[in-house]
């Protein structure tokens, strides 16, 4: 709405001319001073319902987003005021709960999520208050299943937000962190070998150690065939356990081999070939390499 330009009068002459000034106001708003400085406004009841009618429309419009944003969230979203007592819950952390949300607002937050680690909780939530910093922490919901409640609160206006995700003992994190302690084990074990194939059967990954068992550099393996790394008797059966994995006839092929390591020199080893999934196809082979340690570097 255009606004004409902005019209001032002191109290004093608002009183004596009152009429005139309420005319004023029709064609926009008049700022009313006392002793020089702005206290109220005098606007007509039509530009009042218009610029209400506005600012109703832009909350409207704001509630609507906060709405979208909050129920579209990777997760429940808590919102609590200092009292700590809950003022919002998305329909997404009602269900991780399972507690209306309705019946939610106004709770004290300890009376919503697990009991088991209240004191941790707390703590945690008031460090956020205090200093405005985040916070992570993790509440027990069974611990017959291990399933957790992994909690990041962050401050809010004039309050916490909490982001509630449901844990798993299989997540992501979970399944990372035994991908870790694997590969430090085999890494101590000191006898297993880890490639990675192309579709053709070629190698596009290799240890250094591996490279360094069969006495090339890491560079002259990369692209070579992974068959033509073996004892010449041993290539036929390798190439074809290598085809069936890739061309998605077997799951899976173990066979024993040995490895050429330098010159004439051989090394028995047990190999064994997985298919390497790309979508919906075949996208290569991962191969292991467990080194014979009864046998001896032959010539």
């Amino acid at each position: 709405m255009q606004r004409s330009s902005v019209q001032t009068v002191s109290s004093a002459e608002l009183t004596r001319n009152f009429a005139y000034w309420q005319d004023r106001a029709m064609h926009g708003p008049v700022t009313i001073t006392y002793h020089g400085r702005p206290r109220y406004v005098l606007l007509a009841a039509e530009s009042w319902d218009a610029e209400r009618s506005i600012s109703d429309g832009e909350n409207a419009r704001r509630e609507l987003e906060y709405q979208f944003l909050v129920e579209h969230m990777d997760g429940g979203l808590l919102v609590a005021d200092t009292a700590l007592r809950i003022t919002d819950a998305s329909s997404a952390a009602a269900l991780i709960i399972g507690r209306a949300a309705a019946t939610m607002v106004g709770t004290p937050i300890t009376d919503v999520l697990p009991s088991s680690t209240h004191a941790t909780m707390l703590s945690s939530l008031r460090h956020v208050l205090r200093s405005g910093e985040q916070a992570q922490f993790d509440l027990l919901l069974d611990e017959e299943n291990g399933t957790r409640l992994r909690v990041r609160a962050f401050p809010w206006v004039e309050g916490v937000a909490l982001l509630l995700r449901v844990s798993y003992e299989d997540d992501e994190e979970a399944r990372l962190a035994e991908q870790t302690a694997l590969e430090k084990a085999r890494q101590a074990h000191g006898r297993i070998e880890v490639l990675r194939l192309t579709v053709r059967g070629t190698v596009t990954m290799v240890e250094a150690e591996f490279a360094k068992l069969v006495g090339l550099a890491r560079e002259r393996i990369l692209g070579l065939r992974f068959s033509d790394l073996l004892a010449v008797r041993d290539r036929s059966v390798a190439r074809e356990a290598i085809e069936r994995v890739l061309s998605g006839r077997a799951e899976a092929e173990a066979f024993d081999a040995r490895l050429l390591c330098g010159g004439a020199e051989e090394i028995g080893a047990r190999i064994s070939v997985a298919p390497l999934a790309s979508g919906y196809a075949v996208g290569g082979a991962m191969v292991i390499v467990t080194l014979d340690q009864s046998t001896e570097t032959v010539q």
